[in-house]
């Protein structure tokens, strides 16, 4: 499916569109615009252009945020339309992915919690909820060693803010320009939480070693924060119905030896 001419003029598009590799498939670059079809809420949709337009602009990072048409719409039949940032996805940058959810997050220091984060409905933002104790799953609770990580949480102390809670295959790095971060998946935790994804996704998916777990983050309760990034991911695949152990399988015995040795909350 590509972007149709009615879409195109209302985002005030005259250059040829060409397909963009990534984005499941569907993303299409229009000279300097991105165009995907909607894939957040309309009120997610709206926080994060209005967020786009005030939040704190750093030398360090360039993001990604949704713009409106020529009409002041932000979704035109469905699609939506993002300035496009050029760079790459390169795998095994995790540290440098780490520090990018630091600058990501220092944007957002003065905004609020968002309150379409209690109308997302959708397997991550429950799987979500669910790593952090703010709902059951019973069909996530009784999947494979999932009860072991749940009886491993203990409470963390870090403040929450916004955090991209998807930042593995969102950062794209360029030589002459600062690291740009596109599709905003906003959540409101501790920035621990969003490195810990990002560790989980590269030892899980990305075949990175064990040891990145280790020096990722000096956060103290970083363990804890990989317990809950754990959680996140295999509760997601359990909803989605796609949970493979074999996936988890080692990074659950890293993680559960960090959280268990003396000094960190469950040692």
């Amino acid at each position: 499916m590509r972007p149709t001419v009615e879409v195109l003029a209302a985002f005030g598009v005259s250059e040829p569109v060409v397909k963009l590799a990534g984005g499941r498939g569907a993303a299409w670059r229009a000279g300097d615009l991105t165009l995907k079809p909607a894939d957040v809420g309309v009120q997610e949709l709206r926080w994060l252009h209005e967020a786009g337009l005030r939040i704190a602009t750093r030398d360090t990072i360039r993001i990604s945020m949704p713009l409106a048409s020529r009409s002041g719409q932000l979704a035109i039949d469905g699609w939506t339309a993002f300035p496009f940032l050029a760079g790459e996805r390169i795998v095994g940058r995790w540290s440098d992915i780490a520090a990018v959810a630091s600058e990501f997050a220092a944007c957002f220091v003065n905004v609020d919690r968002p309150s379409f984060l209690d109308e997302r409905d959708h397997a991550w933002a429950r799987s979500d909820r669910f790593a952090w104790e703010e709902c059951d799953e019973p069909s996530v609770q009784d999947a494979p060693r999932v009860a072991e990580l749940m009886q491993a949480r203990r409470p963390t102390t870090g403040a929450p803010g916004i955090i991209h809670g998807d930042l593995t295959g969102n950062v794209l790095f360029s030589p002459d320009m600062s690291p740009a971060v596109i599709d905003p998946t906003i959540y409101w935790r501790p920035l621990a939480y969003s490195v810990a994804i990002v560790a989980i996704d590269a030892v899980c998916f990305e075949n990175a070693p064990l040891s990145l777990l280790e020096r990722i983050s000096p956060d103290p309760e970083f363990p804890q924060h990989a317990i809950r990034a754990l959680i996140f991911r295999m509760a997601t695949d359990q909803l989605n119905g796609r949970l493979l152990l074999s996936h988890y399988a080692e990074a659950i015995d890293k993680v559960l030896d960090m959280a268990a040795r003396p000094g960190h909350p469950t040692g």
